[in-house]
């Protein structure tokens, strides 16, 4: 018998068997908030109860590494309860403060279980919150680089976790986001694109302009109003863009003049 199987019952026994009910619990969202208040006490403590039990073995060994990955099924487990509606609205926003709160003063072994979750989570936003608190800026970036990866610009039924991803990415200052948020104007969902060129806009670099002027100007681009936010981009910022100036016109509407230079609201 392995420590996990003393510790946690295997792989259909009574501890694994523990962790998934109580994960059920936890993200049940008919009930009471108290049943799942418990729930995710019970999850984080039976994370930690297992981590103890793993510091106490030698770094390295598959009895360690065991007991590691059975404390991050736990943590994995109580993260989805972000995922999760609860029916009475007040009680889904307390509960899930408190948790990322809770998770939050956890720390840096919250970030192992949170790759983990994301990549196939309905629902980051909140996970991402508590990535920006305790993570260093290249743990940030391996995280964000593993949902990227895992929603890359091409369709997928669901688009919530790639424009929570986008929206997270929009906010920080490095040279890499507007070339990812300039990557996903190529993503087949209107929604997508459309929040790009907002980000786009809204970060006030130059050096997006390109971006911004290929996109105005694609014959494939069907979305009136993403053209018109262009449009009005460029009229807000005052960028000269003589050198694209026959896109400009060709796409000008009546919201708009151009002067051959600059674009501006009528």
């Amino acid at each position: 018998m392995g420590l996990k199987d003393m510790f946690f019952g295997g792989g259909s026994g009574r501890g694994k068997t523990r962790a998934e009910r109580l994960t059920k619990r936890a993200t049940n969202q008919y009930a009471q908030s108290a049943d799942r208040y418990g729930a995710m006490e019970d999850l984080l403590g039976l994370a930690a109860k297992t981590w103890d039990k793993a510091l106490k073995l030698p770094e390295g060994t598959p009895e360690r590494l065991e007991l590691e990955r059975s404390a991050d099924d736990a943590y994995v487990g109580v993260l989805k309860r972000f995922t999760t509606v609860a029916s009475k609205t007040i009680d889904d926003e307390e509960e899930k403060g408190w948790l990322y709160r809770r998770l939050t003063a956890i720390g840096k072994p919250m970030l192992g279980p949170i790759k983990r979750f994301v990549v196939e989570a309905e629902g980051v936003a909140w996970a991402l919150r508590i990535v920006e608190d305790v993570a260093s800026e290249e743990e940030e970036w391996e995280i964000l680089d593993a949902l990227l990866e895992a929603h890359p610009p091409v369709y997928e039924r669901d688009s919530s976790p790639k424009l929570q991803t986008l929206t997270h990415l929009k906010e920080i200052d490095d040279p890499r986001v507007r070339e990812i948020l300039s990557r996903y104007l190529e993503d087949p969902d209107e929604s997508v694109r459309f929040f790009c060129v907002e980000a786009l806009v809204d970060n006030a670099e130059v050096e997006s302009l390109d971006a911004l002027m290929s996109q105005l100007g694609k014959a494939e681009e069907d979305s009136v109003r993403l053209r018109a936010r262009i449009l009005d981009g460029l009229a807000d910022l005052g960028w000269d863009v003589s050198a694209h100036a026959e896109v400009v016109r060709k796409h000008l509407d009546d919201e708009h003049s151009f002067d051959g230079a600059r674009v501006k609201r009528r």
